[in-house]
């Protein structure tokens, strides 16, 4: 009996402690994605998978919808209560502004120079390199990237005797997008091209991606500081150039389908064969997986166009929308934290990131060739971004005044893209509203 009883207390410890251990490691982790369908569906395997091989910890996500959560974030920050881990994206301007509101040398996050700076991962991960404040890094890109693209219809290139891997320039795209403006046999009208032609924030920002920023056309030079009356570059030669040849593309060669509508509206058009090109980035391909499987097959895509502006070929410049993620300096568990960090950028965790549609960080899986099997498309998205040598994005200045800019860019991009407001007067008129922001 008593031997009976050593071993039930045996049992009994043993199960406790296990359940102790179970319990004994906790990460939060906030970000703005969750929210979103795809993204939820990604970071909820990574989840499953790495409690799984790590049973004494338990990952815990929260977070708002994207324009909530940067307030929330902020004040959280200042008042020291954010989560283990923090997910930010878009560069390293927004890295500075929330490093800034502590003091020390990496504000509120931990200096991850020990499994970075010098290691294999500094170079292999897109985006790693931004992700620095006062010389240290700050941030793993361990999550995914998107970088703009154009997709097309293959049906209908094939029509028109189009090579796709003959668009190289925006002058070829043009031409292209000319021999596929057409009206079909049943009389409706087929487009080269579906832009968004409306209130949208698009009707701006697809165009200042295209064209604007491969050749220099930004608010001032490379969208570097100083931020003042005297710098801001808009009216100059290259953004009338580049507000000319998209207003021509809509009202002279009419190769973009007509109407006021949003992105959301473009990719129907695209979807029910009304436009054969479309710019987007690689979550695209889910949604079109979504919308017909069957439509998959028709699908391709090539590399953004190179710019001829005053007889000088620039470079697409890519934009990476990057979703990347930082360790409080008040997490607890420091350690296991950067461990679950580091997992996500192997090629396991990797394979699972890819469920979100966009592309994964680490290009030794996003090159690879288990990659190239599950999602194609993606896959020669990212090689041509390299094929290509796509250049790093002038990002927008992370000023408060970029608000306001961008909402008077829209309104010069509506004024000139729906109405035909002649560019160089909408532009003057857009610098000097700028300029008032800063007397």
């Amino acid at each position: 009996m008593k031997k009976l009883t050593v071993i039930i207390v045996l049992v009994l410890a043993f199960t406790l402690t296990v359940t102790a251990l179970a319990a004994d490691v906790r990460l939060t982790v906030e970000m703005s994605v969750y929210v979103e369908a795809p993204h939820k569906k990604a970071f909820d395997l990574l989840k499953e998978a790495y409690e799984a091989k790590n049973p004494n910890v338990e990952i815990v996500y929260y977070g708002s919808p994207y324009d909530a959560f940067w307030d929330k974030l902020t004040t959280e920050i200042v008042a020291g209560t954010e989560a283990d881990i923090v997910q930010l994206q878009n560069g390293g301007t927004k890295y500075a502004t929330y490093a800034s509101l502590r003091t020390g040398e990496t504000g509120p996050f931990l200096n991850l120079d020990p499994y970075i700076k010098g290691k294999d991962l500094e170079n292999k991960l897109i985006g790693q390199k931004d992700l620095v404040y006062n010389d240290h890094y700050i941030g793993i890109s361990n999550y995914a990237v998107g970088m703009r693209a154009v997709y097309y219809r293959k049906s209908m290139f094939e029509e028109a005797g189009i090579d796709p891997d003959s668009i190289i320039t925006n002058e070829d795209f043009l031409e292209a997008a000319k021999a596929l403006t057409k009206k079909k046999d049943d009389g409706t009208m087929q487009y080269g091209f579906g832009a968004v032609i409306s209130t949208h924030s698009f009707v701006f920002d697809e165009m200042k991606t295209f064209i604007c920023r491969p050749i220099g056309a930004t608010y001032t030079p490379l969208n570097q500081p100083p931020y003042d009356a005297d710098n801001i570059i808009v009216g100059n030669d290259a953004w009338n150039y580049a507000f000319k040849w998209w207003q021509d593309m809509i009202f002279v060669e009419k190769v973009v389908a007509p109407g006021s509508y949003d992105k959301a509206d473009e990719r129907d058009l695209f979807w029910n064969g009304t436009v054969a090109m479309n710019i987007d980035g690689p979550w695209f391909v889910g949604m079109t997986k979504e919308y017909s499987e069957e439509l998959l097959d028709d699908l391709g895509v090539i590399a953004s166009p190179d710019i001829i502006y005053n007889g000088k070929q620039y470079p697409f410049h890519k934009e990476i929308y990057g979703i990347t993620h930082l360790v409080s300096s008040n997490c607890e568990n420091p350690e296991e934290a950067v461990d679950f960090l580091l997992w996500m950028t192997t090629p396991e965790a990797q394979a699972l990131v890819a469920e979100c549609g966009m592309i994964p960080a680490n290009v030794d899986y996003s090159t690879s060739d288990d990659y190239y099997a599950a999602w194609p498309w993606n896959a020669k998205l990212a090689a041509l971004t390299e094929e290509r040598y796509y250049f790093p994005a002038s990002l927008d200045p992370n000023i408060p005044e970029a608000g306001e800019i961008s909402r008077i860019m829209v309104d010069a991009a509506q004024a000139a893209f729906i109405n035909g407001d002649d560019v160089t007067t909408t532009l003057d008129d857009a610098a000097e509203q700028i300029k008032d922001l800063f007397r």
